[in-house]
């Protein structure tokens, strides 16, 4: 629902809002001087509040976020954006889906937990919104939605004022309509100590597709599809590869799915506990199975996914771009849920970027879905300049 001072919730066709200002979604300039921008509903921001997709009480809001408006929305600001409104997120960007819809096909689920952000994007709302990745929250709605999703490198952006769920995995997320709005965006938002590791841009000398050990779970056509998409994108590297499912990247989506909970029942388990009656049903079940993993479990996963982090680069050279599928299908029906995060989730806890390109869609419905590339963590710039040259190789770019 859109509310404000010019908006009437007529003008929210797709429930992509929680709050905003239509007169400032208006604007269109090309740069991020006031470009107007969505921020997911689990960000702090003096515009307008925060509700966390939620009817918690605004003492416990506070106390969840602590930051008056957080640093990410400081920084885009300082870069010229004007914060446009809130966007619907699912609850605690967990699983309980909002009421969002798919602006590509109205009875079908934009994805989440970043939902409205997808949409608002999708819809044409405004060309850039904030979002927020622990499993597939950036990736597969944008996937679904048809437009450009960026998880960065872990750490890369400063979490200040944005909701936590689990310390290790928390990662923010940029949706946009147009990759160069993503990385005028990165350019705002990244974190200078860690921009020192980055290598020039050159394509880097190998593409290579990744068959994931759950290949066979997307649709045959998905498969033939991608396939067909490295085989054109491969004739601008010097080399070519396809990589089988390797056995330790393969544990990490086990391990996301641990940590993702056993972390989320630790920093926001009380509010099942305290405001049980404010919280889904959904939202208690994840707490349920998160304390399940308390002590031993959970920290043996943490202790996994750090040490294929630590050699991250044996598996992603920094010379390598990864084409690999971002979802497991087109977006689902809206009434089953936010959509399945298999093909994210080890890449969340391995911590590399990765960015969700509308390149391929459905021949039977016409949706989009997806897929990935990937580099070496560190390489955000490189991975979005690189993606810019491979779109423009096949006639796709900007």
């Amino acid at each position: 629902m859109i509310s404000g001072s010019s908006m009437t919730v007529s003008d929210d066709r797709f429930d992509a809002w929680v709050c905003g200002d239509r007169q400032v979604m208006a604007s269109r300039p090309d740069t991020l001087s006031g470009l107007p921008i969505g921020v997911k509903d689990v960000i702090a921001t003096r515009d307008f509040p925060t509700r966390c997709g939620t009817d918690l009480p605004q003492a416990v809001i506070q106390a969840l976020l602590e930051e008056g408006e957080a640093d990410c929305v400081s920084d885009l600001k300082e870069a010229g954006a004007v914060v446009a409104g809130k966007t619907v997120t699912a609850e605690l960007a967990t699983y309980q889906p909002g009421n969002t819809v798919n602006p590509l096909s109205v009875k079908r689920s934009p994805g989440g937990s970043s939902s409205g952000s997808a949409a608002a994007v999708a819809a044409g709302d405004v060309r850039l919104a904030l979002a927020t990745q622990t499993a597939g929250s950036t990736i597969r709605p944008a996937s679904y939605c048809g437009v450009y999703g960026f998880k960065p490198s872990f750490g890369r952006y400063a979490l200040a004022g944005v909701l936590a769920t689990s310390p290790t995995l928390d990662t923010l997320g940029l949706i946009a309509g147009e990759l160069g709005l993503i990385q005028a965006a990165d350019r705002a938002l990244s974190d200078q100590a860690l921009l020192s590791g980055e290598t020039e841009m050159r394509l880097p000398r190998r593409l290579v597709l990744y068959r994931t050990s759950n290949w066979a779970v997307l649709p045959a056509e998905h498969r033939e599809q991608i396939e067909k998409l490295a085989h054109r994108l491969a004739t601008g590297f010097a080399e070519y590869r396809e990589q089988d499912a390797l056995p330790d990247l393969e544990a990490l989506t086990a391990h996301q799915r641990t940590v993702h909970a056993g972390e989320l029942a630790s920093v926001l388990g009380w509010l099942a506990t305290e405001h049980g009656e404010l919280v889904s049903d959904t939202f208690r079940e994840f707490v349920t199975e998160g304390k399940g993993y308390a002590g031993l479990v959970l920290d043996r996963a943490i202790r996994a996914i750090q040490t294929v982090r630590d050699r991250a680069t044996e598996y992603v050279p920094p010379d390598e771009v990864w084409l690999t599928p971002s979802v497991t299908s087109v977006a689902p029906p809206i009434e089953a849920g936010t959509g399945d995060p298999l093909f994210c989730r080890q890449w969340t806890a391995l911590g590399v970027p990765c960015l969700s390109v509308p390149l391929l869609y459905e021949s039977g419905t016409g949706l989009p879905y997806g897929p990935q590339l990937i580099m070496s963590r560190g390489e955000d710039k490189r991975l979005l300049e690189v993606a810019r040259a491979m779109l423009q190789l096949i006639g796709e770019g900007e």
